[in-house]
C-alpha cells in the first residue's frame, strides 16, 4: 500500500523530471545518506552504491552532450568544462535548488548538510535511481533538458577559472604567506571516507570544509578563505 510520504514523493519526481516513477523505493534509497543508514538483512542500506552508478551515468551523459555542442574543442577543454558542471559543489547547489532537503534523511544538523556533500551525494544517487527506474534516455532527457539548459550556465563555466587552491597558492606567493591543507580528519562513512580540510595561511587557521572528495573538500575550503580575504581586504 503506498503511504503519504510516497504520494509527496512520487508527485516531487513528477513535477521535477516532468515523468512519473514506477519504482518509488529506488528513490527512498537515493535520499538515505549513510550517516542515516540502516541494515536490512544483514545488509546496510544508504545511497552510496547509487551514488557510484548515479556519478558515472551523469557524467557519461555530460560528456555526450557537451562533445555534440563543442565539435571543435579538444579533450582538455571537454574535461574541464564537463568537471565544472558534475563537481560536488555544483551538484550540492542543483539539490539544494531542487528542494533536495524535503526528503534527504541524514543525521546531521543545518550546518553539517552544507558543509558536507550529503546533497551532492544525494543528486547522484538520484540519477541513479532514475536511470535503473526509467532508463538512460529518459535520464538523458532530464539532465540535459532540466539541469543544463535551465540551470548550468556554460558561457560562463567556459570563462570562469575556478581553481580556488592555485588562486590561492598566487595570491600566498605575491604576500609571501606562507600557505597549508591541514587534514584535521578522515573519518570512515560507510564505504567511504570522510576529509574535515583546513587552510592555514602563515599558521593562522581559516576556513575549514569537509568532502568524501579530499581534493573538492581543499578546492572549496581555498574557495571561501579567499573570499574571506577578500571581504578582509576591502
Amino acid at each position: 500500500m503506498t503511504g503519504q510520504g510516497d504520494n509527496d514523493l512520487k508527485n516531487w519526481i513528477k513535477d521535477l523530471t516532468g515523468q512519473t516513477p514506477k519504482n518509488i523505493a529506488l528513490y527512498h534509497q537515493a535520499f538515505s545518506h549513510s550517516s542515516a543508514s540502516v541494515k536490512k538483512s544483514g545488509t546496510t542500506i544508504s545511497n552510496e552504491r547509487l551514488e557510484f552508478l548515479g556519478d558515472a551515468i551523469l557524467g557519461a551523459i555530460v560528456a555526450d552532450y557537451l562533445f555534440s555542442i563543442f565539435p571543435y574543442k579538444d579533450e582538455g577543454f571537454l574535461t574541464q568544462l564537463r568537471s565544472k558542471i558534475v563537481n560536488g559543489q555544483n551538484l550540492r547547489e542543483l539539490a539544494i535548488k531542487f528542494g533536495f532537503d524535503v526528503f534527504l534523511k541524514a543525521t546531521l544538523n543545518r550546518d553539517e548538510k552544507t558543509k558536507s556533500s550529503a546533497f551532492g551525494d544525494a543528486f547522484e544517487a538520484f540519477i541513479g535511481a532514475l536511470y535503473l527506474d526509467l532508463g538512460y534516455q529518459r535520464t538523458r532527457k532530464f539532465v540535459i533538458t532540466r539541469v543544463i539548459k535551465l540551470h548550468v550556465d556554460l558561457d560562463t563555466l567556459v570563462n570562469t577559472n575556478d581553481d580556488y587552491k592555485s588562486q590561492l597558492q598566487i595570491y600566498c606567493q605575491r604576500n609571501k604567506a606562507v600557505l597549508e591543507y591541514k587534514v584535521l580528519s578522515e573519518v570512515k562513512v560507510g564505504n567511504n571516507k570522510l576529509y574535515t580540510i583546513q587552510v592555514h595561511i602563515n599558521q593562522v587557521p581559516y576556513v575549514t570544509f569537509e568532502s568524501h572528495s579530499k581534493r573538492l573538500a581543499e578546492q572549496k575550503a581555498a574557495q571561501l578563505t579567499l573570499e574571506q580575504l577578500q571581504v578582509a581586504n576591502g
